[in-house]
């Protein structure tokens, strides 16, 4: 169910910021996902994460 969720996350990244590359969208992804307290295997970067 996760992938879903980021694409969605991404299209909406990438609404606000037309000119974002790839990468960038990635890191503002992976840099705003809040860290769940698992092992990086079991949780990735961790959940999506609206401020």
């Amino acid at each position: 169910m996760a992938t879903p969720m980021v694409a969605g996350t991404a299209a909406l990244l990438l609404q606000q910021n037309p000119t974002w590359t790839p990468d960038e969208v990635k890191r503002q992804l992976m840099s705003t996902a809040l860290n769940l307290g698992f092992a990086v295997n079991e949780q990735g970067a961790g959940e999506v994460f609206f401020k």
